[in-house]
């Protein structure tokens, strides 16, 4: 019979370990915490999981979420811009529409398309102060570094 309520009170503790680690704090980004991305900018530091080198020709990529629920940035050779909603730690972009102007380099284009779908396939999002990281599920899509811009 005491070993009996023994193991009840150990399966009563292990529950209490598990709900204090329930309600502990939750990671910046998780969903009904997250701070609003309105009037922050952004730099590419890293696209699905390369480092963004700049290609010849090619400018920083950015990011700038503007309180008007548009997002904007360069893409490396074209600006681009569309609607972006933030919902908790849930974001989406688009569509978003870009000019047309051609990279010197080839390997431009390529990283400003990758760059562009990447950003239309995020779903969510978690942030520090000085870093942004997109997903797409549980993908980082992009990490980026905030900017003065």
């Amino acid at each position: 019979m005491r070993s009996v309520a023994r193991r009840g009170r150990v399966a009563w503790l292990a529950m209490g370990v598990v709900l204090a680690a329930c309600m502990g704090p939750r990671a910046a980004g998780s969903a009904g915490e997250a701070e609003p991305l309105a009037g922050t900018s952004w730099e590419l530091a890293e696209l699905n999981g390369q480092p963004a080198a700049s290609a010849s020709g090619v400018g920083a990529l950015t990011l700038v979420f503007g309180a008007d629920g548009r997002a904007s940035g360069n893409g490396g050779c074209n600006q681009f811009g569309g609607p972006y909603t933030q919902d908790g730690a849930a974001l989406r972009f688009g569509p978003l529409v870009s000019t047309r102007r051609a990279c010197v380099d080839p390997a431009g284009n390529n990283r400003e398309t990758t760059y562009l779908r990447a950003l239309e396939s995020t779903t969510r999002f978690s942030a520090t102060a000085e870093r942004l990281e997109l997903y797409s599920g549980d993908q980082v899509v992009a990490r980026l570094w905030r900017s003065e811009g």
